[in-house]
């Protein structure tokens, strides 16, 4: 064969290559410098609902305009790189949604007489921008230019930022810096903008834990007809779904549509300013550079009264300890937001003037408020040396706890009172459990290297490291347990050899709250050695939290038949919670495990009636307590007994799942040991015995773990505490708790601004009593979870000239009793539970609004209140069996 002839094909390409520059230059885009284009321009904005149950119209406005465009400089050896003079005139403002005359608020309104001549005359002022090759590489406009009106010029220059070759790019436009894909042929340009991708400044705060936050579904799409390098038509579609996670249906629709339509062009003479770009500039002279990006402005302030005056009312009109009543936690939503208006002076003067009953709610409200002011008042208020101050201190360190988006500077405060004096073991410990909490949170939102975060993280490992103490080793476990850090794993592996089971049961039940991805195969042999008791004997309290780490974590087909096999080889009680909570697993069908668990049990020697049929009151159950198009609400029950009948621990959870995300909404843990003498005759030959008398509580709360709480330590202590019970509860924890606080503001591709919040205020009221009878050998127990929440969503649109928007309002009130009852005369003992959930009443609002600044306003909305059937949750046969004889007795 001969050789291929090299020049030739280098020569074809080379030709292609000019042909296809030729052409990109023919399909540029310039106008005219001897020539006046005119367009009409639209902006169409509406705002809808998302709940289809309101069937209610939108709320919006359309804006109409005519534009002048002319070439103020043009490059002598580059046509397609000029300057651009852009005007706006006769501006219109119309409805957008169809109404009746009696309902159309924009019927025969003036822009001119909306804004002022002196907005007007800012309006028409024109703007400069640099064009070359439809690029828009600079923007020039008038000093003093800001806000709104230079927003609006900035989404009308951005109409112009087009590429005319196929491909994907960043451009910056009024948007930020986003990634933009362009699709091109026959004149026809299609612009498809990444919104997610866009960089800008900073705005609004968001949730930690996402599934009390909120989803942004934003589109964007633009469609252009191009002729002989002149722009004839432009269409850009935008839409932004903005809804809350835990409800789709609370949130807006946001659509905006700017069109773009080629009129006229009429001829006049080249008027040019300079010979270059630099010369050009310099002889506009006005004219002084401006960012191509948008600025975002804060939203003025809806409910403007004074704090103190609103609190005052507050006072007269409601009793703010009733958290039962949604008029509190709607107050207290309120108060947060005027706290966020309000000074750090006018704050300190109402935490020192505060009365005993409003002195919680004020210090909930200002740690919820998250500003500047508002902390530095708290931090100046609160003496944690003074022992007086201990319930305001917990107050205030159990809302920093619950903070949806807690700041350096709360950070900052809680790193300053650490270093201080404090005045009780029981505030020293909820600070260093709450300030692991903001550590988790922070790092959450992808703040872990902040300084901040830096030093509290080595407080803690600091103070882990030095502890000698076991209680203080508990403390800084307990504190690693909320900030969650996977560069601590190792050291919590060495902590679950620790002597004391109590601690080492500390270190596995963090592990328990890692992700699957942060559990490693060293991290699952230890575990199969804890609960296998491969090295040294363990508390089965450590041994049943590892099998969970194993269950949760994709267990292998191996490790599986090795815990079967387990089952009947260790005491039956905790053979019989194992074979239960492997039976719980296998009929969930949400489990990871579960169908693992079912080809395991295949191989007969595993599953037969030998292995699996054991005798005891231990049970694990598992279900739904709700399920929504959003949600999935799961509750898990797990109760281990002495093999004498005495009930040593129970676990009892809830979590709540989105599609993405999962929160541990609560777990109640109690655990008791050593109470067999008071209950047995003979106490010498039952398990435990020589055991110290001790009951505890540990409480998890929005993914939050609290301070534990010991009931009684010791027989003296049991005792005293025997003859001094009451009927009356006992508060675990009660107060106002801003769960949801999502602020966002969206500018859309016209310039426009849209503001989107959402809050959920929730009044909580958790709390426990415990009757016991030495007489007649019964006990009962209750814990009682109360709430009240309240969302709120505001989505907007303000302007100097009108005002609308779409608001939503939820209120829920719940509440669900976890109840044990014991009979210890008779043998076996009898225990019955019983989960409650109540009935429970929910309402909703959703109202639309269009008003102008003059007053003239239009309101519509719907309602719509529901009563969901309270109902006692079903948890396993043998439980329901002991409840039917227990009760029967008693009736």
């Amino acid at each position: 064969m001969g050789r291929p002839d090299v020049s030739g094909r280098w020569l074809l390409m080379f030709a292609m290559s000019i042909l296809r520059a030729a052409e990109a230059q023919a399909v540029g885009l310039a106008y005219k410098s001897s020539a006046t284009f005119t367009y009409q321009y639209n902006v169409d904005l509406l705002l809808e609902t998302l709940s289809s149950r309101a069937a209610l119209p939108g709320s919006g406005f359309r804006i109409e305009a005519a534009l002048e465009l002319g070439v103020v400089w043009e490059n002598s050896s580059n046509q397609h790189e000029q300057l651009i003079q852009l005007q706006i005139h006769e501006v219109k403002l119309l409805n957008v949604s169809e109404r009746t005359d009696g309902q159309n608020i924009f019927k025969n309104v003036h822009v001119e007489a909306l804004l002022g001549p002196s907005t007007m005359a800012t309006l028409k002022k024109p703007v400069i921008f640099h064009w070359n090759s439809g690029k828009v590489e600079a923007l020039y406009g008038s000093a003093g230019e800001t806000g709104l009106i230079l927003n609006l010029k900035r989404g009308l220059v951005s109409l112009f930022q087009l590429q005319m070759n196929s491909g994907t790019v960043t451009e910056v436009d009024v948007s930020g810096n986003c990634r933009v894909t362009y699709k091109t042929g026959n004149n026809q340009v299609t612009k498809i903008k990444d919104l997610h991708s866009c960089e800008r400044p900073e705005f609004g705060s968001g949730a930690s834990n996402q599934v009390l936050g909120v989803q942004w579904q934003p589109t964007c799409k633009g469609l252009y007809s191009v002729e002989n390098g002149v722009i004839k038509t432009a269409v850009t579609e935008e839409s932004h779904v903005v809804n809350l996670n835990l409800q789709s249906t609370i949130g807006a629709k946001i659509s905006s549509r700017q069109q773009l339509h080629y009129l006229t062009s009429e001829q006049r003479p080249g008027e040019f300013y300079g010979n270059n770009l630099k010369e050009a500039l310099h002889n506009l002279g006005t004219y002084i550079p401006l960012p191509l990006t948008g600025s975002l402005e804060k939203a003025p302030c809806k409910v403007c009264t004074p704090a103190s005056d609103y609190l005052k009312s507050l006072n007269k009109n409601s009793d703010l300890q009733d958290l039962s009543e949604v008029s509190t936690t709607k107050a207290f939503l309120a108060f947060v937001q005027l706290l966020r208006e309000a000074k750090k002076i006018d704050i300190l003067n109402m935490l020192k003037k505060a009365a005993g009953k409003e002195i919680s709610f004020l210090i909930d409200s200002a740690t919820a408020a998250q500003t500047e002011s508002s902390l530095s008042a708290l931090s100046e208020y609160l003496d944690f040396a003074k022992e007086a101050q201990i319930p305001q201190l917990r107050t205030f360190l159990y809302a920093t706890a619950f903070s949806s988006h807690p700041s350096k500077e709360l950070l900052h405060i809680l790193l300053a009172k650490l270093k201080g004096k404090i005045a009780s073991r029981e505030i020293q410990e909820t600070i260093t459990l709450v300030t692991g909490a903001v550590i988790g949170k922070m790092c959450q939102r992808n703040l872990c290297k902040l300084q901040e975060v830096e030093a509290a993280k080595k407080v803690i490992l600091d103070g882990l490291s030095a502890a000698t103490e076991e209680a203080d080793v508990k403390m800084y476990l307990l504190a690693l347990k909320n900030a969650l850090l996977p560069e601590t794993i190792p050291l919590l592996l060495k902590y679950t050899e620790w002597q004391a089971s109590s601690v080492a049961a500390i270190a596995v039940t963090v592990l328990q709250r890692f992700p699957s991805v942060y559990i490693s195969e060293e991290v699952k042999k230890q575990m199969n050695r804890i609960f296998h008791q491969s090295r040294k004997p363990y508390g089965v309290t450590v041994q049943l939290a590892a099998l969970d780490v194993i269950l949760n974590n994709h267990p292998t087909e191996m490790e599986l038949k090795n815990i079967l096999l387990s089952v009947g080889e260790i005491e039956s009680e905790q053979s019989k919670y194992v074979a239960e909570k492997l039976q719980s697993i296998l009929h969930s069908d949400y489990h990871p495990a579960s169908k693992l668990i079912r080809k395991v049990l295949k191989d007969p020697r595993i599953y037969n009636y030998n292995r699996l049929s054991r005798a005891g009151s231990s049970s694990s159950s598992s279900g739904y307590l709700a399920v929504t198009t959003d949600t999935v609400s799961l509750y898990n029950l797990d109760l281990l007994f002495a093999d004498n009948g005495i009930l040593k621990q129970s676990y009892s959870d809830i979590f709540v799942s989105t599609r993405e995300s999962k929160l541990h909404a609560s777990q109640v843990t109690i655990e008791a040991q050593g109470l067999d003498s008071f209950f047995r005759e003979s106490s010498k030959e039952a398990e435990g015995d020589d055991d110290e008398a001790m009951a505890g509580m540990s409480v998890i709360l929005f993914d939050v773990q609290l301070p534990p709480v010991v009931f009684f330590q010791g027989y003296t202590d049991l005792m005293e505490k025997i003859w001094s019970i009451t009927e009356e509860p006992i508060s675990i924890i009660k107060g106002s708790i801003l769960l949801i606080d999502h602020l966002q503001a969206i500018l859309l591709q016209s310039g426009l601004q849209a503001n989107t919040e959402f809050q959920g205020g929730l009044g909580i009221d958790i709390s426990g009593s415990i009757e016991l009878s030495l007489w007649s050998q019964r006990s009962k127990t209750n814990i009682r979870n109360r709430g009240m929440l309240v969302i709120n969503s505001v989505i907007d649109v303000d302007t100097p000239f009108a005002h609308v928007g779409v608001n939503s309002s939820s209120e829920v009130a719940s509440s669900l009793e976890f109840v044990s009852s014991v009979n210890f005369l008779d043998s076996p003992i009898l225990t019955c539970l019983q989960l409650l959930k109540k009935l429970f009443p929910y309402r909703e609002t959703v109202t639309i609004y269009e008003s102008l600044e003059k007053g003239v306003q239009f309101t519509i909305g719907k309602k719509r209140t529901l009563r969901a059937q309270g109902t006692e949750l079903p948890l396993h046969h043998a439980n329901s069996e002991m409840c039917k004889k227990l009760l029967s007795e008693r009736a």
